[in-house]
């Protein structure tokens, strides 16, 4: 089974290069127009992903949608998730354009003003409009991005993005085992970026998301609330011209107000509730096939528990680290080097 998977895994790698190659060769908007085909072919091609859209769409907008609406809205999404898989192709030689050629920003002010507060700034959005162009962009403004990545099963394929990705000059930290590079670059007082808006399987947080209990990663509440760094939310979407427009957020700011666990669950919910309004905006530029609410609440109700990754090579023995937010601070203790904060150990000490 493993001969198996690792030919299949090269074949796919081999596909995604070819592919790649044959678009560069293109201009990049005939380029994005073959990229929109192609995710329309896979829309009619892949029922399980299909199937997949149109219950979420089900889901989050009820009888607000009828089937046509609901199938016109799947069937654009993965339009747009193949423009924006094509737009691979020319990232190298966008790196290469001005600025104005390539993207409009708006609200850097936001971004520039929580990063001079001295406590890095966590920069968060979800996978809709061109997540990419962000982080590829993001070093023209002279704070580059740590991002948190979820690598890829397939190596070869996982290695040909990383690399698409540090080459604007960003870095990577696996997702698996995020503390220590997450904390090492809030102390550098650099931008952390995270995308929110997938199911958690395991230690999430469940927080409505278009009116339905989702499993959210409770990480990025944790880390601001640890450390007391700013959150900027940012989106952008594909401008007819082929430009990106990318819109920095005003700041949330990580707030002690009760207990930890409620903390970390209004603060997760808020930077839920902007992710689904942008969403709602432009439904169309979402992710609407994965499987946003597959995994559910168990019968006596959600998990209060909050789980986040130790540092590499922390003791598996309890440890407690101290961690800081505004004038309180609190302990965590660690029973294992893969659990750093649970609802059940954390104590207020301020």
């Amino acid at each position: 089974m493993t001969r198996r998977r690792g030919v299949a895994d090269v074949f796919l790698f081999a596909a995604c290069r070819a592919a790649l190659f044959v678009l560069a060769l293109l201009p990049r908007a005939a380029g994005l127009r073959v990229g929109r085909s192609l995710g329309i072919l896979v829309f009619w091609a892949y029922p399980a992903r299909r199937r997949i859209a149109l219950a979420n769409l089900q889901k989050a907008y009820g009888a607000a949608l009828d089937r046509r609406a609901r199938t016109r809205i799947a069937r654009a999404s993965f339009a747009h998730l193949g423009t924006i898989c094509a737009d691979a192709a020319y990232f190298p030689g966008l790196l290469r354009q001005p600025t104005e050629r390539v993207a409009i920003h708006e609200g850097t002010e936001h971004l520039r003003a929580a990063v001079a507060e001295g406590r890095g700034a966590l920069v968060f959005s979800g996978h809709i409009g061109h997540w990419e162009m962000i982080g590829l962009l993001q070093p023209r403004l002279g704070i580059p991005f740590a991002m948190v990545v979820r690598p890829l099963e397939n190596a070869r394929l996982d290695r040909m993005l990383a690399h698409l990705r540090q080459k604007a000059g960003n870095t990577l930290i696996p997702k698996r085992d995020a503390a220590r590079g997450v904390l090492r670059a809030l102390r550098a007082r650099r931008a952390v970026a995270m995308l929110i808006d997938q199911n958690v399987r395991e230690g999430g947080l469940f927080v409505d998301f278009f009116g339905l209990p989702a499993s959210t990663t409770p990480a990025l509440a944790t880390f601001a609330l640890k450390t007391g760094a700013p959150l900027v939310p940012v989106f952008a979407s594909l401008l007819p011209d082929g430009r990106a427009a990318i819109r920095y957020l005003p700041a949330l700011r990580p707030v002690r107000r009760g207990t930890l666990t409620d903390d970390i669950r209004t603060l997760t919910r808020a930077c839920t509730a902007l992710i689904e309004e942008e969403v709602r905006r432009r439904p169309e530029e979402w992710f609407w096939m994965h499987d946003r609410w597959r995994t559910r609440p168990t019968p006596a109700g959600p998990s209060p528990a909050v789980e986040a990754r130790a540092e590499d090579g922390a003791p598996a023995a309890a440890r407690a680290i101290p961690c800081r937010a505004g004038r309180s601070s609190w302990t965590a203790t660690a029973p294992s080097a893969r659990k750093w904060v649970t609802s059940t150990t954390c104590r207020v000490t301020g």
